[in-house]
């Protein structure tokens, strides 16, 4: 550039280094991060994806075994089957999303998830519940922590936490205002109309998010994006990897289990109504909880805060097996739900601390495999020991000295490497 005008050079030199601002940087010139746009379309897209599949799992077993009179184990196993199918699709989501980007496979989760819901609405015999939970199955990872976690990773550094937090609120919200409203639908105009309404709305909201605000960061030039299937054989060996996945294994093993029978946990002891009351003051509660974890999640070892958060759970579930009166239930349900996000946000930011971004997605999803094994357990034996002690209260009780162990677990886990930088 030596032979240029100063006016050129200077020009030149303009426009260099405007190329080389990161996103963040010029979007911040703006006055807006578009990780922070996306990461509110990830909460908009969760109030529908956790209120319609993850809290929605209790109140169709809740529904179907009035309905039609089939056992509490038998529908359950509809709920086992949606976590064993889904174990392959949550490897399968991460990946494509790390190398074709998060818009198309959201939109095809959200597709899925609500004709599921809409044919569990419609189904007559039993066979057809449970084919609609595989298809359930083969949508929700996209649109749920698997989804989100992959959508937003690449957006974010040390900041992560909160905007999984931000976002992972949409779960809390969906189950404060989905459970309550589809209880009291169900009660008006019946099952088959309210699962039609909540499936067509799942699609009705995600597919737009998907298209107008869910992105990817620009790639710059010359990146070579992953293979959608890459070697997993370094984590498969890895120590820390084996433990993370046990440990948040057994922590979501009960957890899943309490909250897919949540609803007639509660109807047990309360009216339908206040039934789904209870669900949403425990998933009002989360939302303080998963803040604060958000928070600490970048000044505290996550080891103690895992720890920690399991045991408030395991403490949670005792008071709910041993609550009696309708102010206990709830003060209860208070208790425990003000760690479930902490739960579902644990497995991702531990991934993250321990094994970096690249190739995220790939990462996480193979985990999450391993975390579909246990869950798929949880609702299982939950309905078993339901049927066979006529109660919930020994389930509740196991699932409490569940998340003990994983306490015990995860203790073992060795020191991260440095952390990385970034926002």
């Amino acid at each position: 550039m030596a032979g240029m005008p100063r006016e050129a050079r200077d020009a030149a030199g303009e426009v260099s280094s405007l190329a080389a601002m990161s996103t963040e940087t010029l979007d911040t010139a703006r006055g807006l991060h578009r990780g922070w746009l996306v990461t509110a379309g990830c909460f908009l897209f969760a109030i529908f994806s956790w209120g319609s599949v993850f809290y929605g799992h209790g109140f169709y077993i809740q529904q179907l075994t009035v309905l039609h009179g089939w056992s509490t184990s038998a529908v359950s196993g509809a709920v086992v089957l949606f976590w064993v199918v889904g174990i392959p699709m949550t490897f399968v989501a991460g990946s494509l999303i790390d190398r074709f980007g998060p818009r198309a496979v959201i939109a095809a989760g959200a597709m899925l998830v609500g004709i599921s819901v809409i044919g569990i609405g419609h189904a007559t015999e039993l066979w057809q519940v449970w084919l609609a939970f595989v298809v359930m199955a083969l949508g929700y990872p996209a649109v749920g922590v698997v989804g989100i976690s992959s959508t937003l990773n690449p957006w974010f550094g040390r900041n992560l936490g909160v905007a999984m937090s931000f976002a992972l609120t949409g779960a809390s919200v969906g189950a404060m205002i989905v459970i309550p409203t589809v209880a009291r639908l169900a009660e008006a105009h019946g099952f088959a109309f309210t699962a039609t309404a909540l499936g067509l709305s799942v699609i009705a909201v995600t597919l737009p998010i998907a298209a107008f605000v869910i992105s990817a960061p620009p790639v710059a030039a010359g990146t070579v994006r992953p293979a959608v299937f890459g070697n997993v054989r370094p984590l498969i060996a890895s120590r820390d990897f084996r433990i993370i996945g046990i440990g948040t294994g057994l922590s979501l093993m009960a957890q899943v289990g309490f909250l897919s029978h949540q609803f007639p946990v509660m109807a047990e002891h309360l009216a339908q109504t206040d039934a789904a009351d209870a669900v949403a003051i425990a998933a009002f509660s989360s939302i303080f909880g998963r803040f604060g974890l958000g928070w600490l999640a970048a000044r505290v070892d996550l080891r103690h805060l895992s720890a920690g958060a399991w045991l408030v759970q395991a403490i949670g579930l005792a008071a709910i097996a041993e609550a009696g009166g309708t102010d206990m239930i709830y003060a209860a349900c208070a208790l425990s739900g003000f760690v479930v996000g902490a739960l579902v946000m644990l497995p991702p930011l531990l991934v993250r601390r321990w094994f970096g971004t690249a190739g995220y997605g790939r990462t996480y999803g193979l985990l999450a495999v391993a975390l579909y094994l246990f869950q798929a357990m949880g609702p299982g034996l939950t309905g078993v020991a339901h049927d066979i002690a006529e109660t919930y209260r020994p389930a509740l009780w196991g699932q409490a000295a569940v998340l003990l162990l994983a306490i015990v677990v995860l203790m073992r886990l060795g020191a991260p490497p440095p952390a990385e930088g970034g926002r």
